[in-house]
């Protein structure tokens, strides 16, 4: 009898786009976590590097080869494909905030495998309603004062909304982490998209 591949879940992290990484948050979760870095990423935070020690060869570090704006996407692209046939029965998860990798992941469903794309590890750790709950009063002032600016106008990457937002609450004294959550959870509201590094707005 020949022996069936092995079902697990795999999780890719499309580091250059996703700026705050809690892994912790899958810590109790079986799922095998493989993070891209860019070549310019050279510069991890200590605390994630001792949290991915816990998982041991469960987690694996990728520097691409090479630069350009889709040069991670393309490698997250070819790993995907790749285990997609050494792990027939696998789920995959691609923690990215770039729309672009949708067009694939349709594809893909379409053979009858599963796979999605998430903002955040919050949806996967049932807490994306807490979040959105606990920051509605802050993300309507932001939606509001963005609303009354022409699309066209609006901050255009994810650098230049964190920077609005922490300058239309500066009175509010936020940290760094307290801006980053606002931001993520514009993304889990689905109030904002992006594309190739680029923000699109839903209202």
């Amino acid at each position: 009898m020949m022996n069936q591949k092995l079902k697990k879940t795999i999780l890719f992290v499309d580091y250059e786009n996703i700026q705050n990484l809690d892994l912790s948050q899958v810590q109790k979760q079986d799922i095998d976590i493989k993070i891209f870095l860019g070549q310019s990423q050279n510069k991890i935070p200590l605390e994630l590097v001792q949290v991915t020690q816990q998982f041991g060869q469960r987690v694996e570090w990728i520097i691409i080869e090479g630069a350009g704006s889709n040069a991670l996407d393309f490698h997250i692209a070819f790993f995907l494909g790749k285990l997609s046939q050494d792990s027939g029965n696998s789920s995959f998860i691609i923690l990215s905030k770039d729309k672009g990798f949708d067009p694939l992941i349709k594809y893909i469903s379409k053979q009858n495998m599963k796979c999605q794309r998430i903002e955040s590890l919050k949806e996967l750790s049932k807490e994306k309603d807490l979040v959105v709950s606990q920051n509605k009063d802050l993300v309507a002032k932001i939606i509001d004062n963005l609303s009354k600016i022409q699309k066209n106008k609006r901050p255009k990457t994810r650098k230049t909304l964190h920077q609005y937002i922490k300058s239309l609450l500066i009175k509010n004294k936020l940290s760094q982490q307290e801006i980053d959550t606002l931001l993520d959870t514009l993304f889990l509201d689905k109030k904002v998209f992006e594309a190739s590094n680029h923000i699109t707005y839903n209202f």
